[in-house]
């Protein structure tokens, strides 16, 4: 395999999504768009933090079992 090859290999993986990063994003921005709505968007996006972190863990704890 040429270093060109190894290296756009090595790229590909890194820029692959996993599962619970992007329900903890997901989380954080519903959470910004309630806390906008709601004229509240300091508490909306602690509380999406904290479901974001909850479902990360989640799918962690799930995907090792």
């Amino acid at each position: 395999m040429s270093e060109e090859n190894k290296e756009s290999s090595s790229r590909r993986r890194q820029s692959r999504q996993k599962p619970g990063d992007l329900v903890f994003v997901a989380c954080l921005l519903i959470g910004l768009g309630v806390g906008i709505a709601l004229n509240q968007v300091a508490v909306a996006v602690l509380i999406g933090l904290g479901v974001g972190f909850l479902g990360l863990a989640i799918i962690s704890l799930r995907n090792k079992a």
